[in-house]
Order: structure tokens, then sequence, then C-alpha cells
């Protein structure tokens, strides 16, 4: 079960057409194993279901990035930065709070 789904993915990129759909499914697939790759010190079951929202919405901004970095490198770095600066957010509130770390 993928984290994000492609009209997710279309929503963060602006885009409306189905013309991309498999590529951005491919992109959903590579971000979901970053996730889950950086995941794996924390979790022992992974993929993670139910999908928890914030996951959500990692998978369709490294999705975004990942399909942008192809035809905007520089552009695609927003979009890596954010997803990257919610998935700190979920690890440390889901494994760290209230430790000391």
């Amino acid at each position: 079960m993928a984290y994000s789904t492609p009209d997710q993915v279309k929503e963060v990129l602006g885009i409306t057409e189905a013309t991309w759909d498999t590529e951005i499914t491919s992109c959903i697939a590579d971000a979901d194993a970053r996730i889950d790759n950086k995941l794996r010190h924390f979790e022992s079951s992974l993929p993670l279901s139910p999908v928890p929202t914030l996951i959500s919405i990692v998978s369709k901004y490294f999705a975004a990035g990942l399909f942008r970095e192809r035809r905007d490198p520089v552009g695609a770095k927003a979009f890596v930065d954010t997803g990257s600066e919610i998935l700190q957010e979920y690890i440390r509130e889901k494994y760290y709070a209230g430790k000391s770390i």
C-alpha cells in the first residue's frame, strides 16, 4: 500500500493531467522506500498500516520532489525540504516525545 496517491502528488505539483500518473506512481514508490528506510530504525513492521497522516504528507512531498527533479532540480529542493522537515517532526513526536535526545 502506497503512503500517498497520484492525485495527492499532482495537487502539490499543481497539475491535473493523467498523462503523468505512471511516472508519479513510480515516484511515490521511490519516496515511500526512502521513508521506510528512515523509519526502519524505529519500526519492526513496514510499510506502516494504517498510514499516519504525516507520513502521507511526507510521501506526497517527496514524490513531488522526485518528479520535479527530473525537470527542474533546483525547484525540486523545496518539495524535498518540506517532506524532510515533516518526517523529522513525525520522528520526534512519535519516537522521542518525552525523552531527552
